[in-house]
């Protein structure tokens, strides 16, 4: 798809599109049944994304400017649809899906934006996985040093989760009730699906993986959002969280959320991080005695391993030496 639609999605969730561009995008939404789809799905993630950073909202006047030229534009399309039947044809299709969506998602998610809301907040402690049913029946599986905050009102009101730290979802299809999942400056969004998202605030990069369905991540700096990107199965969005740089790449899933069954799997990561992962998976404290050895990058993957077991493996794997007394790790080089 040309990213450009995409951008004028976002101008229309905002209310500030132009009208020539205004009308490009009734032209491509009406073309077909699966630009249809894109429409509603990216508008939706834009309008999640604004709800989920508390985005303020004062565009009616722009918003009543729209209304007045798709109004017109349908109007135009039946004065002279004979000199060019299929474009005004294409345009009243596309009024016709657009008129359907805007005013409901601008008033679900932008109308109650400032009232003051209670939160529930739940914390698993390192060393630990903890599984959290939903009031709506999602199951959200926490891992160690994670916190979820959702609002007590989650059910009835607007379904949006604050992370910190990393969970895996496996969310209640509600096609008019999207579920939000907030780590700071990433909005992800979704209808129904499962995924894990890590966004530890010790590192620099938020990664989303799908494992089921499809998930729109929005990325936010200095209050302007980035264009919407479409994750599917087996998909990873890697998010830097200073530079709002992407990745995506195909990926196996299940690697990414076998934390829950105490599989580890690491790809490429430096020693330090490896070491990070481990301390909190199994409530350890590791020492790493240089510099040198916290770079070392690394590839690996351990099944419900000892903490012995997997520290024999990455001093092979980084010619070093480990000592371990109590609840702490050593390692060194030889």
């Amino acid at each position: 798809m040309d990213q450009r639609y995409y951008k004028l999605i976002e101008d229309y969730s905002k209310k500030t599109i132009g009208s020539e561009d205004l009308t490009d995008l009734l032209m491509w939404v009406g073309s077909s049944q699966e630009n249809q789809q894109i429409f509603r799905e990216t508008l939706q993630a834009f309008e999640a994304a604004d709800y989920s950073f508390n985005k303020p909202v004062n565009q009616q006047k722009s918003w009543s400017a729209i209304q007045q030229h798709i109004e017109n534009n349908a109007e135009h399309s039946q004065i002279i649809k004979k000199i060019n039947y299929r474009r005004y044809f294409t345009i009243a299709a596309a009024i016709m899906v657009i008129a359907l969506l805007p005013i409901l998602y601008f008033n679900n998610f932008h109308s109650k934006a400032k009232e003051v809301i209670a939160y529930n907040e739940i914390y698993n402690p390192r060393g630990q996985k903890r599984l959290v049913t939903m009031p709506d029946g999602s199951n959200i599986y926490l891992n160690g040093d994670s916190k979820i905050r959702y609002a007590l009102n989650f059910n009835t009101g607007k379904r949006v989760v604050y992370l910190s730290g990393e969970a895996f979802f496996d969310v209640q299809h509600r096609s008019k009730q999207p579920f939000i999942v907030n780590t700071g400056k990433v909005s992800t969004t979704v209808l129904g699906t499962s995924f894990n998202i890590n966004a530890y605030p010790s590192l620099k990069d938020i990664t989303v993986t799908v494992q089921t369905g499809k998930v729109g991540v929005i990325f936010s700096k200095n209050g302007k959002n980035s264009l919407v990107r479409f994750l599917l199965p087996n998909e990873q969005l890697t998010i830097d969280k200073n530079s709002g740089k992407l990745n995506k790449m195909q990926v196996n899933a299940t690697d990414f959320n076998g934390w829950r069954e105490y599989k580890l799997f690491f790809y490429d990561k430096p020693l330090s991080e490896i070491a990070e992962v481990i301390a909190r998976e199994y409530d350890l404290d590791i020492e790493i005695k240089t510099e040198a050895l916290k770079g070392i990058k690394l590839t690996a993957k351990f099944d419900k391993c000892s903490v012995k077991q997997i520290m024999d493996v990455i001093a092979k794997l980084s010619n070093s030496k480990y000592t371990i007394y109590e609840n702490k790790v050593i390692i060194y080089e030889r």
